[in-house]
């Protein structure tokens, strides 16, 4: 698959990626944008979680117990991390009741949301490796990779909220 070239073609992609997403710039659906993107997120999260405990109950049949531990972690943070992102404040939406907001606000927005969805899909890459067929110290590397994945995305999480709070701030 091609690559997006500008900001118009990375918006629509980011726009297939999630179902019933709309566009910030009307106004009258950024709330539901924005809600749709974090249910979005959060269920992708729960997928993952998914997957990390079907690995675990794989291990176990197999009589592999080394990672079970931190696949646990794992599988709490991400529980963790999908709930931050469900239930985020609604407390910074005030951004979604402006009449005019930059068109350069707007577009940094996307971009970033659309950097959070990237993330998501590394994060998946990293669990589909973790799974009875890798070795123990694969299995290790990949868990910590993907558990530091989590973290940027908190991290990011964390900056789209102050991205939004600046917005409203101007």
């Amino acid at each position: 698959m091609d690559k997006p070239k500008g900001m118009a073609d990375r918006i629509e992609t980011w726009m297939r990626k999630i179902p019933g997403v709309r566009s910030y710039k009307e106004r009258e659906h950024r709330r539901e944008t924005d809600k749709k993107l974090r249910e979005h997120l959060a269920f992708r999260l729960q997928e993952y979680r998914s997957q990390v405990k079907k690995v675990t109950l794989d291990l176990t049949d197999k009589g592999q117990m080394e990672s079970l531990a931190k696949l646990d972690r794992f599988s709490s943070r991400l529980q963790q991390m999908a709930d931050t992102i469900r239930y985020a404040s609604y407390g910074y939406s005030g951004i979604f009741d402006l009449e005019k907001i930059r068109e350069d606000e707007l577009d940094r927005l996307y971009s970033f949301d659309l950097s959070l969805v990237d993330d998501l899909e590394n994060i998946q890459k990293s669990i589909e490796e973790v799974g009875p067929a890798a070795t123990p110290a694969v299995r290790e590397k990949k868990i910590g990779e993907a558990d530091t994945l989590v973290d940027s995305l908190e991290r990011k999480f964390n900056q789209r909220k102050e991205l939004l709070s600046q917005a409203l701030a101007k």
